[in-house]
């Protein structure tokens, strides 16, 4: 349903100064991070290297989370890539660890753009997905590592559902749908749904009598009624815990 982006083009900007306010956050707590460690042990030894390369990892995936957030409502693609510039830059100034380098290669090709693979189709399938490969050099005077990794964020909603007749046109729809975050169960910080009536579309609201079920493993039950006269389509749209966007419609057929 893309036609009903609640993002402007004013408020892109400000999503892009959001997000750079949580690398630079995200950064600063990397470098504090891995400062502690050096002032407690004076030394880098082969376990403060897996600590430090693992808090490095983890920045990574941190910034692939933030940007795809960003880029599911509506960002820029190409902001992944600047972001993991910036974030590689401030791992060459990590002068604790001696060297530290980070390169990273963008997937574009198939179906990826910069790395970014969204698909809200009409199958009951929506994908918000970020992707790419790093590799990650730290040269000290006690260690060289050199680590090759992915980063695969996804989050998936698959819906279906079907509806029963109650009197005259109107309808109860029953949705089943279900959150993931790469291929697990996850929950979702808000679901909103809209139906299509006359190639309009309508959201569902308390006046639809509308009732979500959480089920805690990723599995949500919805129900509402509405007065339409045939077959209709639905259009389910997730922003999971980490504000990533996702959205998937199917058609409701009588039960």
């Amino acid at each position: 349903m893309k036609n009903r982006r609640k993002l402007t083009a004013n408020s892109s900007g400000q999503l892009l100064i959001i997000a750079a306010l949580a690398i630079a956050i995200m950064i600063s707590s990397a470098t504090i991070y891995v400062y502690e460690l050096s002032t407690e042990t004076n030394k880098i030894d082969s376990y403060s290297i897996s600590d430090i390369i693992l808090a490095l990892k983890q920045s990574t995936t941190n910034t692939l989370i933030s940007s795809l957030a960003n880029i599911s409502k509506g960002g820029d693609k190409a902001i992944l890539e600047a972001n993991l510039n910036s974030l590689s830059e401030a791992f060459t100034n990590l002068n604790q660890l001696g060297m530290c380098h980070q390169s990273f290669t963008l997937i574009n090709e198939s179906k990826y753009t910069f790395g970014i693979y969204l698909s809200w189709n009409t199958n009951g399938l929506g994908v918000s997905n970020a992707y790419t490969n790093f590799t990650l050099e730290v040269q000290s005077m006690i260690a060289n590592v050199a680590v090759d990794y992915a980063v695969n964020i996804t989050t998936a909603v698959a819906i279906n559902g079907s509806y029963v007749r109650l009197e005259g046109d109107e309808k109860l729809v029953n949705l089943t749908c279900v959150v993931s975050n790469e291929e697990q169960p996850a929950l979702a910080r808000n679901i909103t749904l809209f139906y299509e009536n006359l190639g309009i579309w309508i959201p569902v609201n308390s006046s639809n009598n509308l009732s979500i079920i959480n089920y805690g493993n990723g599995t949500y039950l919805l129900s509402f009624t509405v007065t339409i006269s045939s077959d209709f389509q639905v259009s389910t749209h997730v922003y999971d815990l980490r504000d990533i966007h996702v959205q998937a419609n199917t058609t409701c057929t009588d039960a």
